[in-house]
């Protein structure tokens, strides 16, 4: 067995406990009573999505007045992009809202 593969089968273990924790602490329950449909979840990710990488999107708050001011002052989408490590959409869509600070669950 090659170490890619040792590897890999540690960080499925890995974010198998994780989710399992994360799962009982929301649905208040025992984290073994669980752990067999969270690895089914995350075994059927595997078969379905093999060698892809997963986005779970994070709830953030932008800071829209910076944004727009960054904007304002001519830095470029691309820097402003990189700075904040946000995508050129996200950015647009953020700078159109009219509140101070916009959150995405």
């Amino acid at each position: 067995m090659s170490r890619h593969t040792v590897k890999r089968k540690a960080r499925i273990n890995e974010l198998t406990e994780e989710l399992t924790i994360g799962a009982a602490l929301r649905l208040r329950r025992d984290s073994d009573d669980i752990h067999d449909v969270v690895r089914a979840v995350v075994d059927y990710l595997i078969e379905e999505y093999p060698a892809q990488e997963l986005y779970i999107p994070s709830s953030v708050t932008y800071p829209v007045e910076e944004l727009r001011a960054a904007l304002a002052s001519g830095k470029s989408v691309r820097a402003i992009c990189k700075e904040y490590r946000i995508h050129r959409t996200t950015l647009y869509r953020v700078v159109g809202e009219e509140s101070e600070c916009v959150s995405f669950p």
